[in-house]
């Protein structure tokens, strides 16, 4: 009798097809690139240069996770940031956490890194002299939240304060990308990958970056500063998957 193929390998096998199901005229890449990826002999090949770190707001060195899968702590609702909520962490991969919001569904989850300012202990919000707040969209009616609430709350495993940061790293004072230059980025459509990406344009306080690839419907334009997007080897300083550069045209 051939076995069941596990959860986690049937969201694996998922997660590729989305990948490679990208649409759009993909940009040129040497065709050596759909195993391991190097960016050293990527670099090279392509005569291309990487942004600087000081282009970044992300720590010189990599923030650790010491966060685990179950633990519950507050975060902003991404979809309405005046609002505080309980998440839980439902995964991790290297300094970043895939979060659930309790009375949500796992169609909005999200993910952000343990040095975010919008993640804060359980707790925080109330010594702030604030009040935790249902998810947009929550599932059950407004008046059952605080049941609800003191349910979830209730012997859960809370993530402890002395593995949160205290403070975001700063920012760089000014926008210093080139157009060209390459980085790390996460696909917001995908945003559980990150991929080598470049550059493509600026626009004041923004830079358009374009995937190695995957030139499309993908690229997006973020703030010189966003949290989404990182210096060349993050994620081999991290522990992250880092995807190949897409491969087609």
């Amino acid at each position: 009798m051939r076995k069941p193929v596990p959860q986690k390998a049937l969201e694996w096998k998922d997660a590729r097809r989305i990948k490679h199901a990208r649409s759009g005229r993909p940009s040129r890449v040497p065709s050596q690139y759909q195993g391991h990826f190097s960016w050293d002999k990527y670099l090279k090949e392509t005569g291309a240069s990487s942004a600087p770190s000081s282009c970044f707001r992300q720590s010189l060195t990599p923030p650790l996770n010491e966060f685990k899968a179950g633990m519950k702590l507050e975060a902003q609702d991404p979809r309405n940031t005046t609002s505080t909520c309980i998440a839980t962490v439902v995964g991790l991969t290297g300094s970043r956490l895939r979060l659930r919001l309790d009375g949500s569904d796992n169609k909005n989850d999200f993910w952000r890194l343990v040095d975010s300012s919008e993640i804060q202990p359980i707790g925080n919000c109330e010594k702030s002299g604030g009040m935790l707040q249902p998810p947009l969209g929550f599932r059950l009616n407004a008046s059952s939240w605080p049941m609800f609430l003191l349910k979830t709350l209730n012997g859960a495993e809370m993530a402890p304060s002395r593995i949160f940061h205290k403070q975001e790293p700063p920012a760089p004072e000014q926008n210093s990308f080139q157009v060209g230059m390459k980085l790390e980025a996460v696909d917001r459509k995908n945003p559980h990958f990150i991929c080598p990406a470049t550059a493509g344009a600026l626009r004041g306080v923004e830079v358009l970056v374009t995937f190695d690839g995957w030139r499309g419907a993908f690229d997006y334009y973020c703030r010189y500063d966003s949290r989404d997007i990182f210096p060349v080897g993050w994620c081999a300083l991290t522990g992250d998957n880092l995807q190949s550069p897409g491969t087609k045209g």
